[in-house]
Order: structure tokens, then C-alpha cells, then sequence
């Protein structure tokens, strides 16, 4: 049973619009707690009842498709839930973006053909599609079709900002201010280091402005993967900052964003059709999980085995330190509150002795993504968790309640509306047993409302960012800190700008994701502590690893100056390009030793969950090397 309303111990359970009175809703009469309460049970139970009645075809969708094709077929449905937006986006073609799991690939990609879609990517067992909604079932109900869901999300790790007045002022040609602040600028005169010999490749969303950003001098040849350029301007960005740092680095691009299946064969690529030394990337999938290496992260272990070293941006998702995230993981715990009638358990929030079976969201939460991930093996979850976001008159406005029986992924998603306020979120555990658990808002928080408390813990960093032997790349400003606030009320962010070189006395971005990350299974699904897949078991990996530059300048037309860890990842990747350049028969674990040991500490002494080892400075790093000055 779902349990939202107090037990006692010895008395009979409280109603369910007196558990409202004590979970945040802030009303003025009782009979408006009790109407919204009448709401949430209502809606759950609508959502619930979906679940139960699912055909064949529909349990191997995703709920917000199966949602969204009942509402518009059911208006006595639509009028349980009327304040419910599943989040699919449906065109004005009736075509929805879906990524279809598939034992045979290219037979799928036909099918989707002849049901009147269009394919976008086909292999690896993996399509992703443009499928009209009244073609789902069809596909879904195919024997070499495993999984139909909406097209996984993805993001870059950038922080848009105005444009800087001495930007504006600036002559044409731009250096990233991280040149001076990393000290490479001195390390090329002292070592005679350029990053010759060395190919630095990037991974992000496309590049657009290359030919601009060439003809003005700002870039060399760069060797795009056929037919991957991608769209968008972030990998231009990314290009112009390594080649400021490391001028005579070979470079090379592949778009992130045809799907995850696309980008981990993109990551292959560069190493085996690009032969690239060093590769960089800013871009996450929200269905990355923080429990497991999943396919994006599978690929990195892959080109860091055979000798690669992998950069990636650490996220902008913010940090515990901070007070800057909307992150909470922990061990699932039972709410002693209940609603009758409605199936499953509700996570209890609060570790003291008040229940709390919600976390609210922030206002700057609106529009943000919402993932539920715990501690089964990816593929193969038999525990059935869900979540809800409901608003602040009790409607369920969001869900995802996805069937796990042994098969799927230990996964959920929803989206908060993009206007409104008063949101919070529930995690319910449907059937199963008790598993650790993370919810994280995008780039959103949790906050105290009304009498809710907010929780919130570090470990915000995860998905191919962690893998063991990556790079995960906090943020520090080189040349003045993000200066909008990420949300109202936010305390002023340290003033600016920085000349000179990075020191002990800089800052980091508050944006900047902190780790550690807590892991409970190996690559291939098998347990790293059998028996135990709680807070006690599993092990945990040092991220971030480092931190590296942003805000810096740029002469790509919406980075001016480029904010985000999306900047800093690859400052980060053109260091260690000048490293290789200088010893060429360095292994990556030289390179890492001589990066982390050379950083200068930022936080508390020794590692720190937000920025690691440190900021990463070029000449102590290649005095570390060996590499004697010329």
C-alpha cells in the first residue's frame, strides 16, 4: 500500500487530508486539504490502474507513451487526470521521437519505414526513430522488439551568459583567458611544448561556425568523423580552447547527439577511424546510471584500455557543499503513512521521527527532467519503483511507472511542469524489495516548503563522467565568476576578474557537480558486494578528478565568455595534450599521476567531492612528467 498518511503506534491512522496538513500543502480549511488529497489518491490510483490493464505490447513501453495514447483515447480518463502532462512530445504529424531496443536492428528500421517513420540511427541493436504514436503498439508488439521509449535526453554542460563588455571590445581573434591561468602559456615558452604529435578529438553537439571560426584564424584543419558533424556550436567552442592551449594538437569532431547508442560508437570511432590521442567530451544522457557503467561508459573503459585518454565535464548540476543541488541518494525507506486502495510504499524522506513522504522542488526547477535510479542491475531490475510529481493542490502533473519484472532497467523519468509552482516529488516503491536510491532534479533543487523539510546529499556527478579511468572535470573561473545567480535568493557569486595564474585562494563555480560516486555493480551486471546492494555495500570512485577552467572567451557567437564544465573539460584535455607532447612514451597513468599530484588544492585539503585533486596547472604537471625545460 502507498502510505501518505502518520500511523501511530497506537492509534487508528490519520486521514489523508490531515497527512497533507503535515507533508507541505499550506491551506486555510481542512475541506481544501481533504480535496487535495481526494486528487492525489485519484490520480495515483488512475496511473495505477493504467499499470495493471497493460496488453502485451504495452509492457514493453515506456508508461508516458502508454499514458499518452490512453489519454487521448479515454476522455473519462483525461478527467481523472486533469492537470497531467505525460512529457511526449507528439508532432503536428502525430509522430513522437522514440528509441526502440531491437534484437535485429536494421528489420525494425524498416518496419518503422513502412509504418510511415523516419529512421535516424540503426545499429547495435539500437533504432532511433521518429514513429507515428498510432504505430507504437504495432512496433512494440514485434518478437525483436525488447523496449519502445521516448528518445533519451541528453544535455551539454554549458551556463549561458551575457556577453562580457570586454569581449565585446576585444579583437577579433579570442584566447581562452585559461591559457594564462593554467600557466600554459608559460609551459609552451619554458618546455617547448605545442601539442605536436597529439590529436585531440571532441565529442558534443556540432559544429556549425567551424568554417567561421577557421577563416578568422581561431582554428586549423579539424578532422570530422564522415556524416557526424551534428548541429549546434558547443564542439566549435570546445575546438578553440584546445587548440589556444595546445596550438599544434592535431583535432578532430564527432556529434554526441544522434543517440546513446550513436554517441558510444562515436567515442569507438575516434579512436579507431580518427586515431585520436586524447578525447573530450560535455554532453550527458539522463538514463546514464550512477549505479553501473552503462553503454556510454562501457565505451569509454573500452578506449581507455587501449591507451586514450578520456576527458568529460563533471556536470553543472551543483553540489552539497553549495547548497546548489537538487541530489538525493540514499537507502529506500518505508513511510509508516498510507492511502488506501493505492498499491505500493511511498519513500520516507525524513530520518528524524516526522514522515515525509515528499521533496519539494525550487521555482527554478520548472521544466527540469527528474530521474529515479536504485541499485538493481541495469536490464534486469525485479523491483518496481515509481515517481510522481504532483503540484501544489494535490494533482498528479507527472509520473513514470514503468514495469519491472526482471527485464528492465532500474530507471524512471519525469519532467516538472515548465510553469506554476509548488511542485514536490515522491518516490513509491510499487512491489520488491528495499534498494538504494537516487533522485536528482536536473540542474534543479529541493527546497523547505510550508512544513517540508528539504533533503538533499553530494554524489551528483555519475553516468561515463565516472568511469574509473575518465577524467571528470570540475569548474573554476578564470577570468570572473558566472554572475547571474543559478536561482533566486542565491548569495552574490565571488567577484571577479581573476588576472594571473590559478592559486589556493581561487574559486570554483557553484554550479560545478560534486561526487563521490557510490557504485553497486561491475560493467557486465554482476554484484561488487553479492548480498548487498544497500548504503553498506558496493564501493565508491573518487570524482571529479580535477578542475580546469571556464569562463573564458571564445569567438563563437553565444560563448562569449563560455561558461560550464563544458569549458573546463577541455582546458583539461589540451594540459595533457601538452604533457604527451613533451613525453610521448608517457602511459596515461603518468599522465594522471602527473596531473593529480602537481594540482593545487582548492577545497579542503586533500581530495574534495566538488573539485577533486585540485586545479590543474601545465608546468608543474610537466615538471612531474620529467620533461625537462628546453
Amino acid at each position: 500500500m502507498v502510505r501518505f498518511s502518520r500511523v501511530a503506534a497506537h492509534a487508528v491512522p490519520l486521514t489523508v487530508g490531515a497527512l497533507l496538513l503535515t507533508t507541505g500543502v499550506s491551506v486555510a480549511q481542512p475541506s481544501t486539504v481533504d480535496a487535495a488529497a481526494a486528487r492525489t489518491e485519484a490520480g495515483i490510483n488512475a496511473l495505477q490502474s493504467i499499470k495493471k490493464s497493460l496488453t502485451p505490447a504495452e509492457r514493453k513501453q515506456s508508461s508516458q507513451l502508454v499514458v499518452e495514447k490512453r489519454l487521448r483515447a479515454d476522455r473519462s480518463l483525461a478527467a481523472k487526470l486533469p492537470d497531467y502532462r505525460s512529457g511526449v512530445g507528439v508532432s503536428t504529424a502525430g509522430t513522437v521521437s522514440v528509441d526502440i531496443a531491437a534484437s535485429r536492428d536494421q528489420s525494425v528500421a524498416d518496419a518503422v519505414k513502412a509504418a510511415g517513420g523516419s529512421v535516424r540511427y540503426a545499429a547495435a541493436g539500437a533504432v532511433r526513430a521518429d514513429l507515428p504514436l498510432a504505430a507504437v503498439d504495432a512496433i512494440a508488439g514485434r518478437a525483436d522488439v525488447a523496449e519502445v521509449r521516448p528518445a533519451s535526453q541528453a544535455t551539454t554542460w554549458r551556463e549561458p551568459a551575457n556577453r562580457d563588455a570586454a569581449v565585446q571590445a576585444a579583437a577579433a581573434t579570442q584566447v581562452s583567458e585559461g591559457d594564462k591561468a593554467h600557466g600554459a602559456d608559460a609551459a609552451r615558452a619554458t618546455y617547448g611544448v605545442s601539442g605536436s604529435g597529439v590529436k585531440v578529438c571532441v565529442l558534443s553537439d556540432g559544429v556549425d561556425s567551424l568554417a567561421k571560426s577557421q577563416s578568422a584564424g581561431e582554428l586549423p584543419t579539424v578532422d570530422v568523423l564522415s556524416g557526424q558533424k551534428g548541429s549546434g556550436d558547443e564542439g566549435t567552442a570546445m575546438l578553440e580552447i584546445i587548440h589556444d592551449l595546445a596550438p599544434n594538437a592535431a583535432l578532430g569532431f564527432a556529434t554526441a547527439f544522434t543517440s546513446e547508442a550513436g554517441f558510444a560508437a562515436n567515442i569507438r570511432a575516434l579512436r579507431t577511424t580518427g586515431h585520436c590521442t586524447i578525447i573530450v567530451d560535455d554532453v550527458a544522457y539522463f538514463d546514464e546510471s550512477p549505479f553501473q557503467d552503462t553503454q556510454v561508459a562501457q565505451a569509454v573503459n573500452e578506449v581507455t584500455a587501449a591507451g586514450v585518454l578520456y576527458f568529460s565535464s563533471a556536470g553543472n548540476s551543483g553540489n552539497a557543499t553549495d547548497g546548489t543541488s537538487g541530489y538525493y541518494e540514499g537507502d529506500f525507506r518505508a513511510s509508516s503513512s498510507k492511502i488506501s486502495g493505492v498499491t505500493g510504499t511511498p519513500h520516507d524522506f525524513d530520518p528524524s521521527s516526522t514522515t515525509q513522504n515528499f521533496d519539494a522542488l525550487s521555482a527554478g526547477s520548472l521544466g527540469k527532467p527528474v530521474t529515479l535510479f536504485w541499485s538493481d542491475p541495469w536490464g534486469k531490475s525485479a523491483n518496481d519503483y515509481d515517481l510522481f510529481i504532483l503540484n501544489s493542490s494535490g494533482s498528479v502533473v507527472a509520473s513514470s511507472e514503468n514495469s519491472q519484472t526482471g527485464t528492465q532497467n532500474p530507471y524512471e523519468i519525469a519532467n516538472v511542469p515548465s510553469t506554476g509552482s509548488g511542485y514536490k516529488v515522491a518516490v513509491v516503491k510499487y512491489s520488491g524489495a528495499d534498494r538504494f536510491i537516487a533522485l536528482n532534479v536536473i540542474r534543479g533543487r529541493f527546497v523547505a516548503s510550508g512544513s517540508l523539510k528539504a533533503f538533499s546529499t553530494n554524489g551528483v556527478t555519475n553516468g561515463h563522467s565516472s568511469a574509473a579511468n575518465a577524467f571528470s572535470v570540475a569548474a573554476a573561473p578564470a577570468a570572473g565568476a558566472f554572475s547571474r545567480p543559478l536561482e533566486t535568493g542565491d548569495p552574490a557569486n565571488p567577484a571577479g576578474p581573476y588576472p594571473g595564474l590559478f592559486s589556493a585562494s581561487s574559486k570554483w563555480e557553484r554550479f560545478s557537480s560534486d561526487g563521490k560516486r557510490h557504485l553497486f555493480y561491475n560493467a557486465d551486471g554482476t554484484a561488487i558486494t553479492p548480498g548487498n546492494v544497500s548504503s553498506t555495500g558496493g564501493t565508491t570512485r573518487s570524482k571529479p578528478d580535477i578542475t580546469a577552467a571556464d569562463g573564458v572567451s571564445t569567438s563563437v557567437t553565444g560563448f562569449q565568455p563560455f561558461f560550464g564544465t563544458s569549458a573546463a573539460a577541455p582546458h583539461a584535455a589540451a594540459i595533457a595534450a601538452l604533457l604527451l607532447s613533451g613525453k610521448p612514451t608517457a602511459t596515461p597513468a603518468e599522465i594522471r599521476s602527473a596531473l593529480v599530484s602537481s594540482a593545487i588544492d582548492l577545497g579542503a585539503p586533500g581530495f574534495d567531492t566538488v573539485t577533486g585533486n585540485g586545479v590543474i596547472m601545465a608546468g608543474p604537471a610537466l615538471a612531474a612528467l620529467g620533461v625537462q625545460p628546453k
